[in-house]
This record gives structure tokens, sequence and C-alpha cells, in this order.
């Protein structure tokens, strides 16, 4: 029997990197996943990757009335919501120091990393309590543990999350919710790679191989904070709630 055998998931952002990765991890473990993703494109991709207990939900987590189509949508075609995972979001290269940076990007990383979850949370915990509980797993960042520079924007949102993570914690405790959090260091999806070690990248925050070499443990694959989403999807956390989990090859520590 797999770890999440009769369970069923919301997960955004599930086109790719961390959480199309999840996707796979969540169906192979028994799991019917609802792949809530803005590009039909990548969603219905990874869907049809995933397998049949997956079905592609277009979503836009910055909207209200999209995120509640969502929630709706999932419980119309599978009963319920058992597991919320929030990873849609992202940090964007034009993020830097708060005395610098364009509003454009306050607008457009606020609604995407701390709306999106709050409104995934406002609108999938009725589902959750209605199901007698569940597992919320937010993806945050470990640039919300140590600070960031020079992504201010993308560090407040994290940051954020982290509180409303702690917050939704503990008052739900009583309907058997729990919400824990995750903070990546990087992470080799597609977009960080190509952030990083695209050819030719000559942008500031561009980056290179060598701070990919600066992780003790190595930068992470998707499928390794994955894997730690499902275990605190899973009933093998039930001890766990409020947990802020850094998943970052050991950065931190310098």
């Amino acid at each position: 029997m797999g770890r999440l055998e009769g369970k069923i998931a919301v997960i955004t952002g599930a086109g790719s990197g961390i959480a199309r990765a999840a996707t796979r991890i969540f169906v192979r473990e028994g799991a019917r996943v609802a792949v809530a993703e803005i590009n039909a494109e990548l969603g219905a991709a990874s869907a049809e990757e995933a397998g049949e207990n997956a079905v592609f939900i277009h979503a836009d987590v910055t909207d209200d009335a999209s995120v509640k189509a969502l929630m709706d949508k999932a419980e119309e075609t599978f009963g319920g919501i058992d597991i919320l995972f929030n990873c849609a979001g992202g940090s964007i290269i034009e993020d830097t120091v708060v005395t610098d940076v364009d509003l454009a990007v306050w607008d457009h990383t606020i609604p995407l990393d701390l709306k999106g979850p709050f409104l995934c949370c406002r609108h999938g915990i009725p589902k959750l309590k209605a199901r007698g509980g569940g597992s919320i797993v937010n993806v945050s960042s470990v640039v919300a543990l140590r600070g960031n520079h020079p992504a201010h924007v993308y560090a407040a949102a994290k940051g954020g999350l982290i509180s409303l993570t702690r917050s939704i914690a503990g008052a739900y405790a009583d309907d058997a919710i729990r919400a824990n959090a995750i903070c990546p260091g990087l992470v080799k999806t597609e977009r960080i790679l190509g952030r990083y070690i695209e050819a030719g990248h000559n942008r500031p925050r561009g980056g290179s191989v060598s701070t990919f070499e600066s992780y003790p443990f190595g930068v992470g694959e998707p499928e390794d904070i994955a894997n730690i989403a499902l275990f605190l999807a899973s009933d093998e956390s039930r001890m766990v709630n409020a947990a802020i989990i850094p998943a970052e090859g050991g950065i931190s520590a310098y």
C-alpha cells in the first residue's frame, strides 16, 4: 500500500519543477492529484506523465475566483481534498534591494508567492475540514530564514508565508488540519538551471556553477523537496505541525 493511499491532493504549480516531481511521487504513492497550473500545456503534460490518477485543472493562484473554482472542481472530481501542496511561486531576476527595486516586482511577487498560498488555504481549508482534517504543505525558501541579497521582495513574501503557515497551524489544529512549510535553497528546476548556468547568461543575478558548489551537501533535485512534501502530506508526519523545515543542502550553516 502506498504512503498516500486513498488520499486526494491539490498541487499548485504542478506543471514543472518541484510540484511536477511531487505529482509523480504522490500518484505513485496512491494519491489522486489535482494538477493545478496556469500554463495549460505544462499542466496537461504533467497530469499525463503522472498517470490516470492525476487530472489537470487550470488555475491562477493569484485570482480569488480561479482558486475557488479549482478547489470546487477538485472536490467535484475526486470527492474532497486531504492534502494541499502550495508550490506555485518563484523569484524573478529583476528583484533587488528595497531602495532600488521596481514596484512592479512587488506587484508580481507578493500576489504569486504570498497571496496565492493564502487564497489556496482560504478556499482549501473548508474542503479539508469536510474530510475530517488533512495536511497543508507550503513552499517557503531559505531566504526567509537568513535574509537574501539582493532579492528583498521574494524574501519578504516567503517570510510572510512562514508566519501564515504557523498561524494556520494553530488556528486549525482542532479541525485535525496540520500546516507545515519547507524552505528549499537552490533546486535544479528548469528555471534555476536556466538562470545559473545558461550559456551566455550575463545578468547580474545570473550566478554561476560556483554558486552551486557553495552548497555543502549539493544543490537539490526537485525530487529531494518533493519527498519531504510526501512525508508531510502522509500520516507518518501526524505529530508534525507548524514546522519550518530547511532543505537547503546545509547552506544555512555558513
